[in-house]
């Protein structure tokens, strides 16, 4: 793990403990989203609902939009990767944004299924699932879009130092 992830883990547990505010945040966000009725046993589901929707759905259409943008006559739906080499800008940063989710997807989702089986009633498990999320989706996320590096690299540090925390947590009989 990197020296930035170590020293990430600490603080990724302590603001998520339960009653804290990353546990009101994700309730709130579950429930504007996905629905209220959900929080109490489908917690897990519904940010991973979130989550994927936004990585493969919401991130994906606008990476295929950042694509046609960078080409005159737009997205070269025959070869739509053919031009990925001459990409810069907002329509790079659109489409390496929507990789760089995709990307960290799988250690999220063997978290969450971890989690779903060993340990579905620990909150501050969920609290780390639900800081992983509202990281990417909501800090990461733009601000790789609209290229301001120091959050995106801090908000990537912290989600993946959450959901190693979970894996860890997991980990221990």
């Amino acid at each position: 793990m990197s020296n930035g992830m170590q020293a990430l883990a600490p603080v990724a547990a302590a603001i998520t403990k339960p009653e804290s505010t990353v546990q009101n945040l994700v309730k709130t966000v579950i429930g504007y989203t996905v629905g209220s009725d959900v929080w109490s046993d489908r917690a897990i589901p519904a940010l991973a609902v979130l989550y994927a929707f936004w990585t493969f759905a919401g991130s994906g259409s606008l990476s295929v939009a950042g694509q046609a943008m960078s080409r005159p006559h737009g997205l070269d739906n025959d070869h739509p990767r053919k031009h990925r080499g001459n990409m810069e800008g907002l329509p790079l940063r659109l489409m390496s944004a929507h990789h760089s989710l995709i990307e960290n997807f799988p250690l999220f989702a063997a978290g969450a299924c971890l989690a779903q089986v060993l340990a579905p009633g620990d909150q501050q498990i969920l609290n780390l699932l639900g800081l992983h999320v509202l990281l990417k989706v909501f800090v990461f996320y733009p601000s790789y879009v609209v290229g301001f590096a120091p959050t995106r690299s801090l908000s990537h540090l912290m989600s993946v130092s959450a959901i190693i925390r979970v894996l860890w947590m997991l980990a221990k009989p």
